[in-house]
């Protein structure tokens, strides 16, 4: 099989170009090596890929592509910080870029299925909280006063007691609260209606593994907590440390793509995510554990206002995809943290921008 993809150098990109290589397709890769994520050329760039270093937006497509069967979409400049600093620029990379890529595939004779990296970032707060005492169903909205008395979980509005987050399925309307959710979102729609091939969009959950940046200023809450507990510091959480959170391994994200790639049915849409909660102090204690170090987080208290308690996928079109159950974040942190783990490290310094979950 003969396969584009996109955004093939960076985190994500480069296990599944591995994968799609280690199993004898022909692969082509478009990566603008974006400077704000690769300061250098990755050194695991393959020799057995060819490799076209250009921006979607200003991508002249060689005819050498003209016949591939399949087209993984990854590309897209992210961070929800960097979105809302340069929204122009993420939102013309995100959707322009994608919209020429959809322009030329539906010219394609040879195309077989399209595969889209989307995002949770989609679905914004749209999270349902039930109550296990009186049935209520809520939202994930919380009261300043709650939240300035350390109660920082969702109680119920009818009985007050202690709401439970519900997982979020593919059917949850997207919503979503930042610039980087938007283009995210818009990167979906400019495939709508997009008649050549089936579409999968993939919404992945925050993933972590093997090649994360931890060193990057957009880098995400695992990747600051591991960066942290990496360089011997003490991460520091807000509220109590027991928010939850569903990491994705990257594994599971590369099984899902050859998967599709390889015949499976799959739904337009499919939540790429574990279904197990993990609290970030649980979080801190695995990582810490396949470093090898015994630093433990610090609990600081207070809040942000805005933050979400708890977010969780519903992993259940995924398991009909893989076959099994997606990988444990307790499992698949000695994959990703481990002795024989690699990731990208330059200093402790860009670490200091804290995310909204630790201070």
């Amino acid at each position: 099989m003969k396969i584009l993809i996109t955004g093939g150098a960076g985190f994500i990109g480069s296990h599944i170009v591995d994968a799609c290589a280690a199993q004898g397709f022909e692969v082509t890769c478009v990566d603008s090596l974006d400077a704000a994520v690769h300061p250098r050329k990755p050194d695991y760039l393959r020799s057995d890929v060819a490799y076209s270093f250009a921006d979607l937006r200003e991508w002249q497509p060689e005819s050498s592509v003209e016949d591939v069967e399949a087209i993984v979409h990854l590309a897209a400049l992210g961070g929800v910080t960097r979105a809302s600093r340069e929204p122009a620029n993420v939102i013309d990379a995100n959707c322009r870029g994608t919209a020429r890529l959809v322009e030329w595939a539906s010219r394609l004779r040879n195309l077989k299925c399209v595969i889209v990296a989307g995002s949770f970032s989609v679905y914004g707060s749209n999270y349902e909280y039930a109550c296990p005492s009186c049935g209520m169903a809520s939202n994930g909205a919380r009261y300043e006063s709650d939240l300035a008395n350390g109660r920082y979980e969702v109680y119920c509005r009818g009985c007050n007691m202690e709401s439970q987050i519900v997982p979020i399925t593919e059917s949850a309307s997207p919503s979503p609260l930042e610039t980087y959710g938007a283009s995210k979102y818009m990167q979906e729609l400019c495939f709508r209606g997009f008649s050549r091939a089936p579409v999968t969009i993939l919404r992945f959950s925050s993933v972590y593994g093997d090649r994360l940046r931890l060193d990057d200023g957009e880098a995400t809450i695992i990747a600051r907590l591991a960066g942290w507990l990496q360089s011997g510091k003490q991460p520091r959480l807000y509220e109590d440390g027991r928010q939850m959170r569903d990491w994705v391994y990257v594994g599971d994200i590369v099984a899902a793509v050859l998967s599709i790639l390889n015949g499976a049915s799959a739904p337009s849409i499919v939540n790429v995510c574990s279904g197990v909660p993990t609290r970030l102090t649980e979080a801190c204690h695995a990582i810490a554990a396949a470093y090898g170090v015994s630093v433990v987080p610090k609990i600081v208290g207070g809040y942000r206002p805005g933050d979400m308690r708890h977010c969780l996928g519903d992993p259940t079109t995924l398991r009909k995809l893989l076959g099994r159950d997606p990988v444990r974040f307790k499992d698949g942190a000695a994959l990703a943290f481990g002795p024989n783990s690699r990731h990208f490290l330059q200093g402790s310094e860009s670490c200091a921008e804290f995310s909204s979950l630790t201070a």
